[in-house]
């Protein structure tokens, strides 16, 4: 599916302090969405999908390998396992994308970096609105409403996207692995939330479901990388936050998070089965002058119950510490995490993040370390499991300056990343094998002058393996992006460009053979024009030069794209 892109810009009069490992993204407009292949445009964020857009999509954040971003649903993780971003409803709210190690704060498995979905918000009124799009590739229509009276407040979600793709299997090989001339991949999400807010008592509770689905193209022989077959994701979520007036100033908040989440199908090298996870959070925020205490609580089950074995299980415990100092030119956020899970000594984590100010200069620092632990299948399959692994370590961090000037903000991040006891699949059998190392800068600037943005970054990173050591597949060493755009009265349009660099790969099937991919600009664009209060007409294009792309795990992407719609509000 083809959408606007996401906009962030960059306000110059604020000077809003930023912390530099993170990006927030937010909706442009109506028409925009943001899914999954709009992450993309993030400084240092790259994604795969294994073919034609619906299918199996992961994240890479700076250089880490995929299985090291941690996906969250309102704080909490979603998964432990390597999670699907393509039935991750991402338009229903707002997300932050983390960079660097954050287990100390999130949890297990959050080394790479973490995308945030923030679905829950309390509308004011009563607003809501209908998108459909169509063009050479793909049609979608979406339903969204939203109403807000004497505290009470309800929100829905419904949205249907059909691709009517093309062969992703390589040129070489489709006589082979015959396809459908025009594969079909469809993808549907449905999200109902129920709210509650006291101003008196300052609380606010949301309730919410989210069912999202997602059937890939008819493809002979699937293997352990592709989404051929039908996969869903179901999640029951209870957000509660109170603020007390009482206790003030000292008791400020009160927070409690229970997420239910069933995911299917778990694939991990060519098996499949049902996930199920359940999460509880419980913390509260004790706040005296400028420091703040914020002790959180954690229990998570998980159940895999693989096709044709016993149900797998595994019972997790975290108690985390945060104590942050919050000043008017200085932040300094401190995280400390105790984690005990089934089958495993106790694991730790800690992070500290400082953001100063000075005049038009912003610097800020962050530094962790984490943890992985070998999921349920890699622990308990009977011909590949090991219940003798150890779980992964990791330690690293990013520095950061950016400068606000006469013609915009320029920025620089420094990272590094170090694992041990890595998990490698080795003569049939995962082992705790490897260390590796990702290390790298991004560069960025951004300017807004009257009707006009601008957005420029690149990321250099490198990641490789010891003994021996070799650089690591599928990581690109070179990214950058770029976008114009142009905001006044009824019109809103931009231009922009994606560049990956090349990087080494497996073949699609001589998975043994390294073939190098990449070294090609993407170019895309779109056009909104609103010509009633309540109606935009837009267009968007994707890949104009129509580049014909090999993504990692071989799969071919589409090629020039063009959608248009009319979303209307109300």
């Amino acid at each position: 599916m083809v959408l606007a892109p996401i906009v962030v810009r960059s306000k110059k009069e604020t000077c809003m302090p930023k912390w530099q490992f993170i990006e927030a993204l937010t909706s442009g407009s109506a028409t925009s969405g943001f899914e999954e292949q709009q992450i993309k445009n993030v400084p240092g964020v790259t994604t795969t999908t294994s073919g034609n857009p619906g299918q199996l999509t992961t994240i890479s954040i700076q250089g880490s390998a995929s299985r090291y971003t941690k996906m969250l649903w309102s704080g909490l993780s979603i998964s432990e396992t390597e999670t699907d971003a393509a039935l991750i409803p991402l338009s229903t709210g707002k997300a932050e994308v983390v960079k660097g190690i954050h287990c100390a704060e999130y949890g297990n498995g959050a080394i790479g970096g973490v995308v945030n979905v923030i679905p829950f918000s309390m509308p004011e009124g009563q607003n809501g609105g209908l998108k459909f799009s169509g063009g050479n590739y793909a049609k979608s229509g979406r339903l969204w409403w939203n109403q807000k009276a004497d505290g009470f407040s309800i929100q829905q979600h419904i949205e249907s996207s059909n691709f009517h793709g093309k062969n992703s299997i390589p040129k070489r090989y489709q006589a082979k692995y015959p396809t459908e001339k025009s594969p079909a991949t469809e993808k549907k999400y449905f999200l109902n939330q129920f709210g509650f807010e006291n101003h008196h008592a300052k609380t606010a509770m949301q309730v919410g479901l989210i069912k999202s689905g997602s059937t890939g193209s008819n493809i002979y022989l699937a293997s352990p990388y592709d989404s051929r077959s039908k996969r869903t994701l179901q999640i029951y979520a209870l957000d509660l936050e109170g603020k007390s007036e009482t206790f003030q100033p000292y008791l400020k908040f009160l927070h409690a998070k229970v997420i239910r989440q069933d995911f299917s199908p778990h694939q991990t090298n060519g098996s499949s089965g049902v996930l199920q996870n359940t999460k509880v959070k419980i913390g509260t925020k004790i706040k005296s002058d400028s420091l703040i205490f914020e002790p959180v609580v954690e229990q998570h089950r998980s159940v895999l119950n693989p096709t044709g074995d016993k149900l797998q299980k595994n019972n997790e415990y975290a108690f985390a510490q945060g104590i942050h100092l919050n000043q008017d030119t200085i932040q300094w956020k401190n995280w400390a995490r105790i984690h005990k899970a089934n089958h495993f000594n106790s694991a730790y984590a800690f992070s500290s993040s400082l953001l100063k100010t000075h005049d038009d200069t912003e610097f800020s620092a962050h530094i962790g370390t984490g943890f992985q632990l070998p999921n349920l299948y890699m622990l308990n399959d009977k011909k590949n499991g090991n219940k003798n692994l150890k779980h992964e370590t990791a330690y690293g961090g990013n520095l950061g300056v950016a400068q606000n000037t006469n013609v915009g903000t320029f920025s620089v991040l420094v990272f590094r990343t170090d694992h041990k006891q890595q998990i490698n699949y080795k003569n049939d059998r995962y082992v705790n094998l490897n260390r590796s190392r990702q290390k790298g800068f991004e560069l960025g600037w951004k300017n807004q002058i009257g009707s006009w943005g601008t957005q420029l970054s690149c990321m250099y990173a490198e990641s490789h393996s010891f003994k021996p050591k070799k650089t690591l597949m599928n990581i690109p060493k070179v990214t950058a992006n770029g976008q114009v755009f142009y905001t006044k009265d009824d019109i809103i349009t931009s231009v922009g460009w994606r560049y990956t660099g090349s990087q080494t790969q497996p073949d699609f099937e001589e998975t043994s053979s390294l073939i190098k991919r990449g070294g090609y600009p993407v170019f895309f664009g779109d056009f909104q024009y609103k010509f009633k209060e309540s109606a935009t007409w837009f267009v968007a294009v994707e890949n104009a030069l129509n580049r014909k792309i090999e993504s990692p795990h071989g799969y071919r992407n589409p090629g020039f794209q063009i959608n248009t719609g009319i979303s209307i509000t109300w």
